[in-house]
């Protein structure tokens, strides 16, 4: 084999495996975008402790109660919109350093939330439950 006969072999090699890491790349951001979409997360409304959800600007994140509350108090009227819709509170960040506090008020309780933009990391839909929803026995017939 001749020295220029070497280089086109190894220059071919060198396309092949840049092709195949480039789809691998490729394949990796499709499977993280994706996962990214059907963010879901389970949370417990408890009066103690404060709940974060972390909106990514521009977009809207839902936060659903079991029923529709009673009250609501946002603390930093401009750095989040928020919106009603039945059982359902529907909140975007008006920057990208938005940052505030909520609080909702149903069942007699008061769940708290800490509101913080992130483009990173975000929440698409928050499902609130009560802590003593797993207690309550519902009576068969």
């Amino acid at each position: 084999m001749t020295l220029k006969s070497e280089k086109n072999s190894m220059s071919k090699l060198l396309r092949i495996v840049l092709i195949y890491l480039g789809a691998a790349a490729l394949l990796l951001l499709m499977v993280n975008d994706s996962e990214a979409k059907t963010s879901l997360r389970t949370v417990k409304c408890d009066e103690s402790k404060m709940i974060e959800v972390y909106v990514r600007p521009s977009f809207s994140t839902i936060i659903n109660f079991p029923v529709k509350p009673d009250n609501v108090v946002l603390g930093g009227k401009n750095q989040f919109a928020i919106e009603y819709i039945k059982n359902d509170l529907a909140l975007t960040a008006l920057s990208s350093n938005a940052r505030t506090n909520l609080f909702v008020y149903l069942f007699g309780r008061r769940c708290g939330f800490q509101l913080m933009a992130s483009s990173a990391n975000h929440d698409n839909l928050i499902l609130v439950r009560d802590p003593e929803e797993s207690k309550i026995k519902a009576p068969f017939k």
